[in-house]
């Protein structure tokens, strides 16, 4: 966001970018337990949490599931949100349908937070699809942070905030928007468990030191006592 804005002429030793981050106090894996749901008992569990809106093209989950039922049939990919767009509400689960993989799909639907991240807990890593646009390359997705936050390795696409957070923690894997590009990443993290574990341990270390509201205040403040001089 910084360099688009600085492209309109505005020079960059004028400007903070200040991403996205967690509270790490209320995220902490700690305080929250995994959530007791008996479809998720015997099965492998992938989260995607937030927004199932049009520009997010959550469908690509469904085509990745495609590739993974082969090679993972206990695979249980759990959806954590909604959207408020009822017609794509109802295009989505068609075409789960259509895909054959609508009970591999466990949609929850709108949480309270704290319930939600409860469902994050239970899976045993997080996916963050995020499209490639002009737009959408300006975002800072919160998602890819929290799961760290939590304690989940993540498996991300190469929007630049979630290559950046991806290349500096070593708490995921990044790959291209796309199903087989997610299928493998996927089939990469679940099959390797000390790699898993390494990865939760990191992302939790770097959102700490580098995501949290506590470490990004330090960031606006002194900022703005450099302003103020």
């Amino acid at each position: 966001m910084l360099a688009d804005v600085h492209h309109y002429g505005i020079p960059k030793n004028k400007m903070t970018a200040v991403p996205m981050g967690v509270d790490t106090e209320i995220s902490h894996s700690s305080n929250i337990q995994p959530i007791d749901d008996i479809r998720l008992k015997d099965k492998r569990v992938i989260v995607y949490l937030g927004t199932l809106d049009r520009a997010r093209s959550i469908e690509v989950l469904f085509e990745m599931l495609v590739i993974l039922k082969a090679k993972i049939p206990n695979l249980l990919l759990i959806l954590v949100g909604d959207t408020e767009d009822s017609d794509h509400a109802a295009w989505l689960k068609l075409e789960a349908v259509r895909l054959g993989v609508i009970d591999s799909v466990l949609w929850t639907g709108w949480l309270p937070m704290e319930e939600g991240w409860r469902y994050v807990c239970a899976a045993e890593l997080g996916l963050s699809p995020f499209p490639r646009s002009f737009l959408l390359d300006s975002a800072s997705p919160t998602k890819a942070v929290e799961y760290m936050a939590i304690g989940l390795p993540v498996v991300v696409n190469d929007n630049p905030d979630q290559a950046l957070i991806i290349q500096e923690s070593q708490a995921g894997l990044c790959v291209k928007f796309g199903a087989a590009s997610f299928a493998e990443a996927v089939i990469t993290l679940l099959n390797d468990p000390q790699l898993r574990n390494e990865m939760a341990i990191k992302g939790k270390q770097y959102v700490a030191s580098h995501r949290g509201y506590d470490s990004l205040s330090q960031l606006v403040a002194s900022t703005y006592k450099h302003i103020l001089r």
